[in-house]
């Protein structure tokens, strides 16, 4: 075999090891002339016939410098390299015309062309560029450097090969026997070769990332696997001494051949023992593919073998297979403590569920509709003519206005000319026939195509999405001929628009099928199992019908291991899992595992899934006696869940005899939930017992910052004596350990027992200690010391990084040592010397607070701390418990509109959640927590000070007025006199201040709200409107300054505005609500240019500033079809300018990227679930002022990635639009329209 493996790579006899090498041996290594003009020479006469080993000694010395880079660092087994511009001129001076990537292309020829290298060849290449490698990836001491090397960049250079032109061309001749051949050439004994190579196929580097996988294409396979089950013996004790990573990745190269995996049972069963979980767990779901005879068989000598710590993927998996759990029940027999006690609560979870279901009833799944066929005739063709006459136009008009061709400097950048001259030889060849067989292609009636030329730009996004009559079966049908041959994926992302994929997913199967697709099944698999599609449109209501009837693979999602970008299976099945009328019985141990398991990833959903079974609340029951807490809190808070009071009693008894403080806590929540009184559980002297054990345990290390000593004295609210401080202790140290923000259950009940003020005060303490922990900064001497030390170290530092790269440290090397100086004290000042996010379950004790606070709070917070995420999120949580209408309006506040979109979505999902809970919308909740500010129905604020009142109004300006008992206007209140109540003139001064911030806050965050109401088009009920807006004391002066509209959209509307307590016409007629109109804003483009006219001449007669602009707004004309607005594509200013006017119109700056980059301006409506981009050339964080131009208007559908969700805008509401383009005109008049921008523009 190695004889033959050998022949691969030699050439004729006489050749081989004589005579001149190989050019493309010459060529890759032609970058070591860098160093010296003969050292590339010596090291190909060493490679070739082997003369002068003592140049390994010279490229040894060259480590970690120019030479490792421009060989394109071949140790390194990631998939980047890069080169310095420095050490380009370097060898472009060295070999003329010569470069890197040249050199890198070269090697990769000389790796896949077999007639240019040998063996030995090989060998002593594999030296060379062990010897100027620094690092090696996967490096290994018991195993050859220069063969991890030589892997190493073979894969990565044979890869990238096998992706060009010609990797079809390309023989698999890197196979495992290969490597073989070439240890046992470089004296590695051939009875240790199999082993050394095993090694080398399966070791990953210690860091994660895409670099894990890199001998997939180039060496992993077929021969890969033949190799491993050759053999066995050798793999079974080699391979589990690699790296996790490649132990897993082993698993999954055997999983998909039965008869691999049956033949690697010994190995199988070794790793199903593995220390690590994600190995065990790929191991296992190996294992499932095998007859369930033969993996009981795997399986169950592991019953009694392995620690309790690594049981549970076994037994899960032994009791879903007939006959595992009389396996289980014989080695619970024969086993004692957690190993027992694991055996038996796995038997008894699977009788109890399937006592409760003896049968398995079948899954009756609705019908379905297919897409019908539709026939695209005349008018399409007609449509795609003008299109492509409209392109051919445009090239034409954009070619004479540069008759230059491009050259020189005349603001035509040379892509853009290419792409001119592509459209100017491509689109007259387009004929009308072309256009026929490509609309009876996508209909269906032929399966002839047009050319490729013509196929590709009439399927060009820009010229298919404004065709008219496409339907979802013409998309499917152009999209399966693109993919044809190019991928093994299929663009589904190109089909996400709008909801043009929120179908039944056997709609879409059927579909697939009869366009000719056999590899249905797995397509449908991919567009529902990975985010990087469609996630967010492909909803489980719509996947379960087709799942329902494809169990199997279900089955696989459920344990589906991968880990790669993208994939959330387990999630997604268990979705699917939680929407069928019932789950079947095989996913029942299963789903057990997750619900009543100690990882938090799944268990909400699997317990979703389980909880229309019969037995589920005596599966919860049982889990109450678990030996482990995690185990037992789970169980407690599932059966609060399932809110069955027949749990009572097994929850009782659990309370009974539990002595976890946490479980306890967790127990007394789940009693109360379910309407019992657990009032006699919370008397003082029980109180105090539990804290006085509790505080016996060591609290938790993170929060040894906390002064459990400097807590507030408190009352209790039952008969006003003192609360023992042991007990307000116990209760901070109790919710650091629950770890929940929100304060939901027994700590808000426990608050509910102090007098108001005294929990007020408890929360305002527990948070200020909780912000200043976690906002910590040096003082300014530490920050002064750390400056001076560093300095000039810094000075030198950039000095000779200058030398070597000056155009990447030209600016900070220009700085002096004072500068330096002052960035370093800058520097530190801003650093946090302390962080509190372990201990965010203090912030449960806020939930009695007042909410002004905790809102005011959060605000300074978020805007000092931006990048503090988990710990905004964790603040979010306690605004939501707080339920204060404060706490609540920045809640949703935070939900419609943030700089972090995690946060926005959390802040989304508790306000869901709230109204819910009160039986609301979110539009609701936020009509009906508005603060007051302290105002009256009367519209007046009245600050009594016992002998007098001073009365509050709001100003026109939306300011606070104050007027004294004589009616004169004041600016604050007096001190008090002798017959006035000093502690009512106290609480009306405090309510003054408080009125004025609060109103502020209203009239800004209720604007903004009213604004994006009228954007997407949101209504009220007249009752609710009437009675919440034109209702409410401050809102109501809001209400009066926009025109509304009854019944809009219908042929009832009818435009109206609130004057003095009425409501009137344009004409001054008065308006009645009818009990059963709704009312929304009213704007131009839904008025009609008449109506507008008459309510613009209206409120200027009665000179009633309006709140927001709503008469002044046109919709833009924008073709059928189209997803962007870009008139005004090529206005050039600077980046300041556009940055300046886009957030003075409310937008943030969009995501940054890669190295900080950013390219446009967004805000969030969402409401409407859209997010709106005035899109420009880009820019850099930290920003400096540079040129830049507006380019596009586009409209992003939420929990979409870039590119992917972009709306149609023939879909969104005309008001938000009309908004939107607005904004993008005014911020685009930053400047004027620049023939040249492309070039002017930085990036």
């Amino acid at each position: 075999m190695l004889e033959k493996v050998k022949g691969l790579f030699r050439r004729d006899e006489e050749q081989a090891g004589g005579g001149r090498p190989s050019a493309r041996l010459v060529d890759a290594l032609k970058v070591l002339a860098v160093e010296s003009p003969g050292l590339a020479d010596r090291a190909v006469a060493y490679v070739h016939r082997g003369e002068g080993p003592e140049v390994l000694l010279e490229l040894e010395a060259l480590r970690g410098g120019d030479v490792e880079a421009l060989l394109g660092r071949p140790g390194q087994s990631g998939i980047y390299s890069w080169t310095t511009p420095a050490q380009d001129e370097r060898l472009k001076a060295a070999v003329p015309g010569w470069t890197s990537a040249k050199a890198v292309t070269a090697r990769s020829n000389l790796y896949t062309l077999s007639d240019s290298v040998t063996i030995p060849e090989l060998v002593r290449l594999g030296r060379v560029l062990s010897a100027v490698s620094s690092e090696v990836d996967r490096e290994r001491p018991a195993d050859p450097r220069w063969l991890t090397v030589l892997v190493n960049d073979m894969s990565r250079r044979a890869n990238d090969r096998r992706k060009g032109r010609n990797g079809k061309q390309t023989p698999d001749r890197w196979t495992p026997d290969l490597l073989v051949a070439l240890a046992v050439e470089g004296g590695v004994p051939e009875a240790d070769a199999p082993a050394v190579v095993l090694r080398e196929l399966f070791e990953r580097p210690t860091s994660s990332g895409w670099a894990s996988r890199h001998l997939g294409p180039a060496l992993l396979g077929g021969p890969a696997r033949d190799f491993v089950v050759a053999h066995v013996d050798v793999a079974t004790q080699a391979l589990p001494g690699v790296s996790a990573a490649g132990r897993t990745e082993l698993v999954e190269l055997l999983a998909p051949d039965p008869a691999a995996t049956d033949a690697l049972a010994p190995l199988l069963a070794r790793l199903a023992a593995d220390t690590s979980k994600g190995v065990r767990e790929a191991a296992v779901a190996a294992v499932a593919q095998l007859p369930g005879e033969r993996q009981r068989e795997i399986l169950t000598p592991l019953l009694t073998a392995l620690p309790p710590s690594r049981l549970g993927t076994v037994v899960t998996r032994l009791a879903q297979v007939d006959g595992g759990l009389a396996d289980l029940e014989r080695a619970a027999e024969q086993s004692t403590g957690a190993r027992a006690t694991l055996l038996r609560d796995t038997v008894e979870r699977a009788r109890v569920l399937d006592a409760a279901q003896e049968d398995e009833p079948t899954i009756d799944v609705p019908p379905y509709e297919p897409l019908p066929e539709t026939v695209l005739g005349d008018e399409f063709v007609q449509a795609a003519r003008a299109a492509i006459d409209t392109a051919l136009e445009r090239a034409r008009a954009e070619q004479a206005a540069h008759p230059g061709k491009g050259k020189g400097d005349d603001g035509w950048p040379r892509w853009r000319r290419q792409a001119v001259e592509q459209d100017l030889k491509e689109l007259p060849g387009i004929t009308d026939d072309d256009l026929r067989v490509f609309a009876a292609f996508l209909s269906g009636t032929s399966t002839r195509r047009p050319g490729g030329v013509a196929m590709r730009r009439l399927s060009a996004p820009g010229v298919f999405s404004r065709l008219p009559g496409i339907t979802l079966l013409h998309r499917l049908r152009l999209q399966a001929n693109e993919a044809r041959g190019h991928s093994e994926r299929f663009g589904w992302y190109r089909l996400n628009e709008g909801d043009m994929l929120d179908v039944d997913l056997r709609v879409l199967d059927e579909a697939l099928r009869r366009i000719g697709r056999d590899d249905s099944e797995a397509l449908i698999d991919e567009l529902y199992f990975s985010t990087w599609w469609a996630m967010d449109t492909v909803t489980p209501e719509n996947a379960w019908p087709h799942y329902a009837g494809r169990l199997d693979r279900l089955a696989a999602a459920l344990d589906d291991r991968e880990r790669t970008y993208g994939t959330t299976k387990p999630a997604r099945a268990l979705a699917v899992l939680a929407q069928l009328p019932h789950v079947p019985r095989r996913f029942l141990p299963r789903l057990t595992e997750l619900a009543l398991g100690e990882g938090r990833t799944y268990r909400a959903t699997a317990q979703a899934a389980l909880s229309t079974h019969p037995g589920v609340r005596g599966l919860a029951e049982q889990g109450l006696g678990n030996g482990r807490s995690e185990v037992r809190r789970t169980a407690a808070e599932w059966l609060a869940r399932l809110g069955d009071a027949d749990a009572v009693p097994a929850l009782r008894a659990a309370l009974a005899k539990e002595r976890s403080e946490v479980v306890r806590a967790a127990l007394l929540t789940s009693l109360e939930s379910l309407g019992e009184d657990i009032s006699v559980d919370l008397a003082p002297a029980l109180l105090l017992a539990e804290a006085t054990k509790g505080l016996r345990s060591k609290a938790p290390v993170s929060m040894a910052w906390f002064d459990l000593d400097s807590l507030p004295d408190a009352r209790w609210a039952a008969d006003g004596s003192p609360v023992d401080p042991a007990i307000l202790r116990w209760w901070v140290v109790l919710a650091v350990k629950l770890k929940d923000p929100s304060g939901a259950g027994l700590l808000e009940r426990y608050l509910s027992l102090l007098q108001e003020e005294d929990r007020a005060r408890l929360g305002s303490h527990v948070l200020s200690a909780w912000v200043a922990q976690d906002t910590r900064n040096p003082s300014a001497q530490e920050s002064e010391a750390h400056a001076t030390a560093g300095a000039q170290q810094r000075y030198d530092q950039y000095q000779a990084w200058a030398k070597r790269s000056p155009e990447y440290y030209s600016v900070e090397a220009s700085k002096t040592v004072e500068d330096h100086h002052r960035d370093l004290y800058r520097e530190h000042q801003a650093t946090y010397l302390g962080s509190a996010v372990k201990d965010k379950g203090m912030l449960a004790l806020t939930v009695a607070m007042p909410g002004g606070e905790l809102a005011a709070t959060f605000q300074r917070y978020t805007k000092a701390h931006v990048g503090r995420r988990a710990q905004t999120e964790a603040l979010v949580q306690a605004l939501a418990a707080n339920g204060q209408p404060a706490a609540i309006q920045e809640l949703l506040a935070v939900s419609r509109r943030f700089r972090q979109a995690t946060v926005q979505e959390t802040a989304q999902r508790l306000a869901a959640e709230l109204a819910d809970r009160r039986g609301w919308t979110a539009d609701q909740l936020a009509d009906r927590t508005v603060q007051t500010a302290g105002f009256e129905d009367d519209g007046l604020l009245h600050l009594d000070l016992g002998s007098r009142e001073y009365v509050g109004r709001i100003t026109p300006a939306f300011t606070l007025e104050l007027t004294s008992d004589a009616g004169k206007v004041v600016k604050a209140l007096p001190a008090a006199r002798a017959q006035d109540d000093p502690e009512l003139v106290s609480a009306a001064k405090k309510q003054l201040t408080a009125s004025r911030k609060e109103l502020k806050a209203v009239v800004a965050l209720q604007t903004q709200r009213l604004y994006e109401a009228m954007c997407v088009g949101r209504t009220w009920t007249a009752q609710e409107w009437q009675e919440y807006l034109l209702g409410h004391p401050v809102m109501s002066r809001l209400v009066e300054r926009l025109v509304w509209v009854e019944n809009p959209g219908t042929d009832e509307a009818r435009p109206f505005r609130p004057d003095g307590g009425a409501l009137v016409d344009a004409d001054d007629e008065d308006v009645e609500l009818g009990a059963g109109s709704t009312v929304g804003l009213a704007h131009a483009v839904l008025l009609g240019p008449d109506a507008t006219a008459a309510w613009a001449a209206h409120l200027a007669d009665y000179e009633v500033a309006p709140l927001f602009a709503q008469l002044d707004v046109a919709t833009p004309d924008v073709p059928a079809g189209a997803t962007k607005i870009d008139d005004h594509k090529g206005w050039f200013s600077d980046s300041f300018s556009i940055r300046g006017r886009a957030t003075k119109r409310g937008y943030t700056r969009s995501q940054a990227e890669d190295a900080g980059w950013f390219s446009a301006y967004t805000k969030s409506f969402a409401s409407a679930g859209i997010v709106v981009q005035i899109e420009f050339t880009g820019s850099f964080v930290p920003e400096e002022n540079i040129a830049a131009a507006v380019t596009a208007l586009t409209f992003e559908r939420t929990g979409r990635g870039s590119g992917r969700g972009t709306a149609r805008i023939a879909d969104l509401p005309p008001v938000l639009v009309a908004e939107a383009y607005r904004d993008y005109v005014a911020v685009a008049g930053a400047g004027v329209f620049d023939p040249d921008w492309e070039r002017k523009s930085q990036y």
